[in-house]
């Protein structure tokens, strides 16, 4: 189990939560969840990814279709 830190909610709809954290070697990772849905899943995106999503200069559709890693981080 790897320890994970939601730094800021970027979306949340109804059942759906977005998520901006960090892994425990400080890795920028988004964080997708559905409530009883099971458990949420981890991908790793790149720094400067994560500092365009801090300021709002890219949206999440954009990164979860064209800048994820594609490496899961499990929980």
């Amino acid at each position: 189990m790897n320890a994970i830190t939601i730094q800021r909610i970027l979306l949340e709809c109804g059942e759906a939560r977005m998520v901006l954290a960090s892994d425990c070697e400080s890795r920028p990772v988004i964080g997708l969840s559905c409530k009883g849905d099971g458990e949420p899943v981890f991908v790793q995106i790149d720094r400067v990814t994560m500092l365009e999503l801090e300021r709002g200069t890219v949206d999440a559709r954009t990164v979860i279709a064209e800048r994820c890693a594609g490496i899961a981080v499990n929980v």
